[in-house]
């Protein structure tokens, strides 16, 4: 017996035991075959080998260049995915099953690995050493059946892919689905921590005249769920737009983006100063005069407004991301946006209807930057320039 990977202590049998031709009538591969045909086969195999629990017999993409026979124990085929990461297993084979039959028939590379599920033996059989016996004339039949094997090889090695692409595929399915129940989880406490915090709201409310800064604790709830999502996500952070690629780029086209929603704002509010009633006599640009504010104030309201404006990117954006991640129809981006962005607007609600209402449109608008560029940074950018202008230089009135 040889060890493998070790030198064999007598790699040529001219005869072989009772017992290793029992073991090889057993196999499949050689039905039919007399009891010379069985000594001619054995005098030019190598072994037995003995294989240990774990080792790998041979790696995919390996040279075919021996054909082997289970004496005992059991080995698994294994198969990577596209990717390369994932090993999967296409079958188990057992005493008496031969191993790399595909090599008799072309001399392609292993098209899947093989590795021992427990200490095992096996007979090998050189594939050059094979084709240096002398060939016997074939009849029409046996040259139809040989043809035949060499098709249903090349079906084979068509089938292993195919497979484990089926297996890629139902795993990344499984993976998708225990991701959306933990998203939804965290979703549906969000909501409910939301729902408490717009009651507590609607009683302080009474009781003084600003309850804005019931915004810090929900902003920090949702911002921690978004968090856990991408911490516990086996997709990287840049999936949730957590990235710095093209951060100058992403940034410089948030700042243009921004340029025709300003102007727009600015349209909006003269229409209303002309138009309606209630706003006639205001100026299109308010500079947060309206709100009694000092400058030092607005600058610092202002400064405040940006630096938590990633945080609220964060939460939509997140939210965008994990929707598009686990829906499957043709307009999944479309979608996710939309839904994604009903719920940052809810969770304004807190503050006025109109203020939630108000930011709809616009988180669309941010929703499709991210979407364009798969990083926060634009959307961040926009949301933070269009926020300040809208609310402390025209002064729209969302309040």
């Amino acid at each position: 017996m040889v060890e493998l990977g070790g030198a064999p202590a007598d790699a040529r049998h001219p005869t072989i035991s009772e017992l290793l031709e029992e073991r090889l009538n057993r196999a499949p591969l050689l039905t039919g075959f007399s009891d010379e045909n069985i000594r001619q086969l054995a005098s030019i195999m190598d072994g037995p080998i003995h294989v240990p629990q774990g080792r790998i017999l041979f790696e995919e993409g390996a040279p075919g260049d021996a054909l082997y026979f289970i004496l005992s124990g059991s080995f698994e085929v294994l198969k990577r995915d596209a990717g390369g990461a994932a090993l999967h297993r296409l079958a188990l084979l057992t005493a008496g099953q031969s191993i790399g039959e595909v090599s008799l028939l072309d001399s392609g590379p292993r098209s899947g690995a093989v590795r021992a599920v427990e200490d095992s033996e096996v007979m090998a059989v050189p594939i050059a050493r094979l084709r240096e016996q002398p060939d016997s004339p074939l009849d029409v039949d046996s040259r139809l059946k040989i043809n035949m094997a060499y098709e249903l090889a090349a079906r084979l090695r068509r089938t292993n892919e195919v497979t484990v692409e089926t297996l890629r595929s139902r795993l990344s399915e499984a993976e998708n689905r225990v991701e959306m129940s933990k998203f939804i989880f965290r979703l549906l406490v969000g909501l409910c921590f939301y729902m408490f915090a717009l009651g507590v709201t609607t009683a302080l409310s009474k009781v003084v005249p600003d309850t804005s800064l019931i915004s810090l604790p929900i902003l920090t709830g949702f911002a921690f769920g978004v968090y856990r999502t991408v911490k516990t996500s086996p997709w990287p952070p840049s999936t949730y737009g957590f990235t710095l690629k093209n951060w100058r780029g992403n940034a410089l086209e948030g700042i243009v983006l921004s340029i025709p929603i300003a102007v727009l704002i600015v349209l909006l509010k003269w229409i209303g100063v002309t138009f309606i009633p209630a706003l006639q006599g205001q100026a299109v640009f308010d500079f947060a005069r309206s709100t009694g504010l000092s400058v030092g104030e607005v600058l610092l309201y202002g400064s405040a407004y940006c630096a938590f404006t990633p945080i609220q990117e964060t939460i939509a954006r997140g939210t965008q991301a994990s929707f598009q991640l686990f829906l499957t129809s043709k307009y999944k981006t479309l979608e996710a946006i939309l839904l994604s962005n009903m719920l940052f607007s809810a969770t304004h609600l807190h503050v006025s209807i109109m203020l939630a209402l108000a930011v709809f449109p616009f988180g669309l608008y941010w929703g499709w930057i991210f979407a364009r560029q798969g990083s926060l940074v634009g959307s961040s950018v926009s949301h933070a320039l269009l926020g300040v202008f809208g609310l402390m230089i025209v002064g729209i009135p969302v309040f």
